[in-house]
């Protein structure tokens, strides 16, 4: 079972701006994948929409190549350093085949002061600055890969866990990593769970996490209830919520709710109210 929704935020609609969120899914025979990715706002990043998109492909790119050999005989490390190195160097290649196909033109670029224009020329591959999330079930694995700010969350017995420890300077001065910056191997989380331990994970970008203050007032009034949506196939229900989320009820911002779960979940557990 997954779910996958991206809203505009009510910022952007007044504004005239694009949604800088983008989220994605795949699911055949054998694993399902659901990515939320968050273009940043400011106005270097002028392509960050195209950025978020990217990478939800190449999340999803390299996913899907993830096999039995992948993990056979090998460190949880290693594969995880791989799997790193895969994502952004298929990142970086979509980027570039932007790039390569659409110039940054004066008229995109006419507004940025010459230290952002300065900044922009040595390092083109910042106007796509985005974060990334990314959750595969793939027979007993639960694969978690994240960079930047947001929530990656797991379910179990209807609780809601972070994945990963938040890194101490990840948002020193209201920024976050991102996949543009030359260290984004370092700071990027990849987590490989045992499925059996798990009923399945939540990603969502700031947007969704922030109206709710607390995570604790997440994980009862929307995390929760949401997975039980998903689990009811009421997911018309969650899609509504999540677009007045966006443009009416939470911060102004951009929202992307992704939620993953295995089919043998028990539905009790999470039955509560969106």
């Amino acid at each position: 079972m997954f779910f996958t929704k991206t809203a505009i935020g009510g910022h952007h609609i007044k504004s005239g701006i694009v949604c800088q969120d983008y989220s994605a899914s795949y699911h055949d025979a054998e694993r399902t994948i659901v990515t939320s990715c968050d273009g940043h706002g400011g106005a270097v990043y002028l392509r960050s929409d195209r950025g978020a998109k990217f990478a939800s492909y190449a999340a999803i790119n390299v996913l899907r190549n993830v096999n039995r050999r992948t993990f056979y005989r090998r460190r949880t490390e290693d594969v995880a350093n791989q799997l790193r190195v895969q994502l952004l160097c298929e990142w970086n290649a979509l980027v570039e085949r932007d790039l390569a196909a659409r110039p940054l033109r004066k008229g995109e670029v006419k507004h940025l002061s010459d230290e952002q224009l300065f900044s922009l020329r040595m390092e083109p591959v910042k106007a796509y600055g985005t974060t990334v999330a990314a959750a595969m079930l793939y027979g007993s694995k639960l694969v978690i890969l994240s960079l930047g700010d947001g929530g990656c969350f797991l379910f179990r017995r209807g609780r809601m866990i972070p994945a990963f420890e938040e890194e101490d300077d990840e948002q020193v001065a209201n920024l976050t990593n991102s996949l543009c910056q030359s260290d984004a191997a370092e700071h990027m989380h990849v987590g490989i769970f045992d499925a059996d331990r798990f009923d399945g994970a939540l990603l969502c970008t700031d947007g969704v996490i922030n109206p709710y203050q607390t995570l604790d007032n997440f994980e009862r009034s929307l995390a929760i209830p949401a997975a039980g949506k998903v689990i009811e196939h009421r997911e018309r229900k969650l899609s509504d919520f999540i677009v007045r989320l966006g443009g009416e009820i939470g911060v102004g911002d951009d929202v992307t709710l992704s939620i993953l779960l295995k089919d043998d979940v028990n539905r009790r557990t999470y039955s509560k109210e969106v």
